[in-house]
């Protein structure tokens, strides 16, 4: 096989460039290439005289995770039995107040278990810590509740207090800190902005805690359908987390948690999003993320169900199990196209966090709304290509079925306008499908 190719000329990129030129016959090579959202060019071929490597450290395997909102502490326990005993290997908690602790966990191994509160009650977080004997992992973000609610959930001061008494509390290698920043993706955010936006937000934590807790963070991203440039943000946020963390102190190791956002999921043919779902776990897991956790095809107007709970868990289980995709975790390697754009995405995302940092930080930034208009200003740009048809969600602005039965919708699923006053304009999360599923909703004579 090694001499298998010697009679072959290698053939530089500029000849490559010249053949296709000629081909065009005449026509311009710049009509070859299109530019994404991220102003990143997408050219027609990529070479290795141009290709960047990037030294970029990954999981040895990725972790299936199932999740769960707790409204029933018992019932959510015995949720999470059964998927644990289907072939999900963490499950993950997310709630907004205290429940019984060990109704929840009877039964239950403790280090399969996430939580995610969505208060911060310092009492309780430590009596959980207990009970689940430190083995289970509880991740909370006072950032991005303010983000996502507009307030702390008392105040900057009081909630930082709290925050350093578990900082003391938790051992000196327990990741409490996680960077929501599904929170900014599912409201409209390009990926150079996410990764920009994350990445300060972890150096705020820094900032306030102490340069000791880089590696007490976690981030938690949401991929969308951009399938390679997915891959490279994620190999792009490890790379800048480790970059920026090792300012600070040495030997950071970045840990990402993946579930798919929100942003491009439907009402209408909801089976589409079993596909949309799928290649977004295999960017996930490709793109090296610790955790990937999946979303049930009708989790935008459906309650918990173990159905779609039981396919949006067996498409990991299929991924890892008879894809091979664990095996598969440095498959990208070597790949000019995606390598080239995690360069490219890193170099951007970067300029945008140094412009945040030197104006202050995230906070300033958020305080002073800069944040939250950039992302409006994405958010826009990209619902303006979905209305026009340009960007497509099948099923939904192409290709509708006007034969599928009327949805049985269980919950309000669009954008709930808020009331109330906040310290800061709220970066709220809004699918690109809403509108045009309200008129068709309406056609149907269904009203909310």
């Amino acid at each position: 096989m090694s001499g298998l190719f010697k009679e072959f000329k290698k053939v530089s990129s500029k000849e490559w460039k010249q053949k296709i030129q000629v081909d065009l016959k005449g026509l311009d090579y710049q009509t070859l290439i299109t530019k994404t959202p991220e102003h990143i060019d997408i050219k027609p071929f990529y070479h290795y005289d141009d290709f960047q490597a990037m030294a970029q450290p990954a999981p040895q395997n990725f972790k299936i995770c199932q999740e769960l909102f707790i409204h029933n502490p018992e019932t959510a326990g015995k949720i999470a039995r059964k998927a644990l005993e289907n072939g999900t290997e963490f499950f993950t908690f997310y709630c907004d107040k205290p429940f019984d602790i060990q109704k929840l966990i009877s039964g239950l191994n403790p280090a399969q278990l996430i939580f995610k509160p969505g208060f911060l009650n310092t009492d309780f977080i430590k009596k959980l810590f207990e009970q689940t004997e430190g083995k289970s992992q509880i991740l909370i973000d006072p950032i991005g509740h303010l983000v996502r609610y507009g307030n702390w959930y008392k105040n900057e001061q009081k909630d930082f207090e709290k925050f350093k008494a578990l900082q003391e509390y938790f051992p000196g290698n327990y990741r409490f800190i996680d960077i929501r920043s599904h929170h900014y993706k599912d409201a409209g955010a390009i990926i150079t902005q996410e990764l920009a936006y994350a990445l300060a937000q972890a150096v705020e934590y820094v900032e306030k805690l102490g340069d000791k807790i880089t590696n007490n963070i976690r981030f938690s991203v949401a991929n969308g359908s951009y399938y390679f440039f997915e891959i490279a943000k994620l190999k792009a946020l490890r790379y800048l987390w480790q970059l920026i963390g090792n300012e600070y102190t040495a030997n950071v190791i970045p840990e990402i948690y993946t579930r798919p956002t929100m942003r491009n999921k439907t009402i209408f043919d909801p089976y589409v999003n079993m596909l949309r779902t799928g290649m977004e776990m295999m960017s996930a897991i490709l793109g090296g993320s610790d955790y990937v956790a999946n979303m049930p095809f009708d989790a935008v107007y459906k309650k918990s169900n173990e159905f779609s709970e039981r396919i949006a868990r067996n498409q990991l289980i299929i991924l890892q199990k008879e894809a091979g995709f664990d095996k598969a975790l440095y498959s990208t390697k070597g790949d000019y196209f995606i390598e080239e754009n995690t360069y490219k995405l890193a170099g951007k995302a970067l300029e945008i966090f140094k412009q945040i940092e030197n104006s202050g930080g995230l906070l300033s930034q958020l305080y002073k709304g800069k944040i939250q208009q950039k992302i409006t200003e994405s958010a826009t740009k990209e619902q303006t290509l979905f209305d026009e048809g340009k960007l497509v969600l099948v099923g939904t602005n192409k290709y509708p079925d006007p034969g599928s039965p009327k949805p049985e919708i269980d919950f309000y699923p669009f954008m709930k306008k808020r009331t109330g006053r906040t310290l800061i304009k709220p970066v709220v999360p809004k699918r690109l499908a809403e509108k045009t599923e309200m008129e068709r909703l309406k056609q149907l004579g269904i009203k909310f």
